[in-house]
């Protein structure tokens, strides 16, 4: 189930708010339902809410309706995560690009087995500055946004520091 964590803002100094799943999601994922609303409104505020705002990333080709966050993974939910990955491996940063998202054991911090930067993580850094860019509560305010189905906004008000995957 999808969580939030508090940690240190590396520009404010101030504790900050960012977003995990407990396990994968994606290709060869668990896919549980509340982990894949999270990506999807992820994805969402990424691509479609802070456009103008994200560093000129677009949605995937052909992707022309905003992403849905009704928890299912299907193939709208795998174009974005692949598109992700390989935007951001062409931007320079080193992700793993499996199609699959896991959740990233502490901010910061890389995979253990591929010795890649987290998608999760690096999703949710891409939200958290384009919020600031835009001045918009859309990433920070996640756990309280009406629009949010409230499987999600249920779970994101639950503070953990360790996705269960890893435990």
């Amino acid at each position: 189930m999808a969580f939030s964590q508090f940690v240190t803002g590396s520009v404010t100094k101030l504790p900050t708010r960012i977003y995990n799943s407990d396990y994968a999601v994606g290709r060869t994922g668990v896919n549980n339902r509340a982990d894949v609303m999270l990506l999807q409104a992820l994805f969402r505020i990424f691509y479609y809410e802070m456009m103008g705002f994200n560093e000129g990333f677009d949605p995937p080709p052909g992707e022309t309706d905003v992403i849905v966050v009704d928890g299912w993974m299907g193939p709208i939910t795998q174009r974005h995560i692949d598109h992700f990955q390989s935007q951001m491996n062409e931007a320079g940063f080193d992700l793993a690009r499996d199609g699959r998202v896991d959740p990233y054991r502490a901010p910061g911090q890389r995979s253990t087995i591929q010795h890649k930067v987290y998608t999760m993580f690096k999703l949710n850094a891409q939200c958290q500055q384009a919020g600031f860019k835009n001045k918009s509560p859309a990433y920070s305010a996640l756990a309280e946004r009406p629009d949010m189905p409230i499987e999600l906004r249920n779970a994101l008000k639950m503070v953990k520091h360790t996705a269960n995957q890893y435990r």
